[in-house]
């Protein structure tokens, strides 16, 4: 499915199919296969009456799921192309309520963006005796631990999607970190919306790197695969979907709610929406027009 996927979609980022991948894989158990046919048989009317159920987030990117595979197919449905369409115009229309959703409701935080600071701290009393280790004495789950520490600071300060996964820790690639001065700057080249907005320039606030330049010290010193986040067991390459899932589990850990990405990045720009000049600036960092902005504040 992923080489039918690149050979239909030779414009989409690496990011983006690896989304479609793993929603069509998402939508084939919803179908009752382990892994997508090799024919289109099974996105039938059957399957679309299914995922009409789903609330209306998951049902929109199932059926945008199950479009991205029809073309991988090289084929087409009228029923299921009339069903993205509908999803996408409800999906829209309930943003531009800036209701909160069911789902943004019981995991909405008191604190709201602000818990992801505390519980970044709470992550650092956990992690704080291991600094006091030799690099190259740290086994794996420490520098995991330190690592997931990081990741949650980072997105207390900035809201990116998914692409921390696919950043180097040095120059080089489409996703990458430089020190500029005394300043940590990134660079993401590979996102979703680049073709509309262009890369990412992130200026590192100070807090993420002050602590960017004692983590580096440990995955330097015990990693050779060149990218800043890691796996817990042998210290490889930590991938996209095992890091949003390690942000999951965490803020369910801590703090008893399910906290995403997505909903970090609305509960941010809703956090940030009052001042313009602080709009402007996360508009950049989300990769999103003014319009896609407004979209994503939510209110009760």
């Amino acid at each position: 499915m992923k080489a039918r996927l690149r050979r239909v979609c030779k414009s989409c980022t690496a990011s983006s199919l690896q989304t479609y991948f793993y929603n069509i894989k998402a939508l084939a158990k919803l179908a009752g296969h382990d892994e997508p046919p090799n024919n289109h048989r099974w996105i039938n009317s059957a399957l679309l009456k299914k995922i009409r159920a789903l609330p209306l987030m998951k049902f929109k990117n199932m059926t945008i799921a199950g479009n991205k595979a029809l073309a991988a197919y090289d084929k087409k449905n009228e029923e299921w192309g009339k069903a993205m369409q509908e999803s996408t115009l409800k999906y829209n229309k309930e943003r531009d309520k800036q209701k909160r959703t069911k789902r943004e409701e019981a995991n909405w935080p008191k604190e709201g963006y602000g818990a992801l600071a505390k519980l970044a701290n709470e992550l650092y009393k956990d992690v704080e005796h291991i600094y006091d280790k030799a690099p190259a004495k740290v086994s794996y789950p420490e520098l995991w631990q330190m690592m997931r520490h990081f990741v949650i600071l980072f997105y207390s300060r900035h809201a990116l999607r998914g692409d921390l996964a696919d950043v180097r820790i040095k120059r080089g690639g489409s996703n990458y970190l430089e020190k500029k001065g005394k300043k940590w700057h990134m660079h993401i080249g590979s996102h979703k919306t680049v073709r509309a907005h262009g890369p990412i320039e992130l200026d590192l606030e100070a807090a993420v790197g002050k602590q960017l330049d004692k983590y580096l010290i440990y995955v330097r010193a015990k990693t050779k695969h060149g990218y800043l986040l890691s796996t817990k067991r042998y210290g490889n390459k930590q991938t996209r979907k095992d890091m949003m899932q390690m942000i999951r589990n965490t803020t369910k850990q801590y703090l008893g709610l399910n906290i995403g990405i997505q909903m970090i990045r609305v509960l941010k720009t809703t956090d940030h929406f009052k001042s313009i000049d602080e709009s402007a600036k996360l508009r950049g960092e989300l990769a999103h027009g003014p319009g896609m902005q407004w979209k994503y504040v939510s209110r009760k």
